[in-house]
């Protein structure tokens, strides 16, 4: 299947160079990105046979666009319960959607999905970006059910990722074992960070991130918050 790309207008700290729309084939596109006039006029000029448009996640830079696109293509909206008021069809996990599959990944949002094809072609939205780390932020992201997501993606062995944000990868399965390691490293400092005494969100952040940005403490301070719930969740912390 050939597959394109239309980045949209939309760069910054957690979109990178800004979402990527991907084009499968003539007739379907995965994640149709911000409702920018400029960016959903781009994809229907590309995609004039538009048939389906799909979609992993209800986040701003992800979902609307679906609508307006909706409107000048009268392609169907397929998407997860939570994501847009009106759409064509509720997808679950372990669906067929022609030779996609549909495979439920919660963490990043309680309810996305990612995308895999039969040639193991994986569309993972906010699950897995290109470059860096995705942002796990309670009550609605969740850490135990994000590991458990990237290792049931791993278990799918898939050839290549194409990311919500940040360039393709072809490394896929390592992709995905750096992930799990990260976030388990990550685990065992806020465990050591607890053991030398720390006692708050920040003073675990001091520890584990030594060399961070001021304007990332707080984002740093989340992420330690979702380790916490993730190690209470498992009986590893009062």
């Amino acid at each position: 299947m050939n597959i394109r790309s239309i980045t949209a207008p939309n760069p910054g700290p957690f979109t990178l160079d800004g979402t990527r729309t991907y084009l499968l084939g003539e007739t379907i596109v995965i994640d149709p990105g911000p409702a920018i006039d400029a960016h959903v006029h781009a994809i229907a000029q590309a995609m004039p046979k538009l048939e389906l448009i799909l979609i992993t996640h209800r986040h701003g830079d992800h979902a609307p666009a679906a609508v307006p696109l909706k409107q000048a293509t009268s392609a169907r909206i397929f998407a997860p319960n939570g994501v847009l008021e009106h759409v064509d069809h509720r997808v679950i996990s372990g669906e067929m959607i022609g030779d996609i599959e549909v495979i439920a990944t919660p963490g990043h949002t309680a309810e996305h999905v990612c995308y895999l094809t039969a040639d193991g072609d994986l569309f993972t939205g906010d699950t897995i970006l290109g470059s860096g780390t995705t942002a796990i932020l309670p009550p609605d992201g969740n850490m135990r059910e994000y590991i458990e997501s990237l290792r049931l993606l791993r278990s799918r062995n898939p050839r290549r990722i194409w990311p919500g944000h940040g360039p393709t990868r072809d490394d896929a399965v390592a992709l995905i074992d750096h992930y799990i390691a990260h976030r388990l490293e990550r685990e065992q400092q806020v465990l050591d960070a607890l053991a030398a005494g720390a006692k708050t969100a920040e003073e675990i952040r001091r520890h584990v991130y030594t060399d961070l940005d001021e304007s990332l403490h707080r984002a740093a301070e989340i992420q330690v918050e979702a380790h916490l719930i993730k190690l209470r969740e498992e009986g590893l912390l009062e």
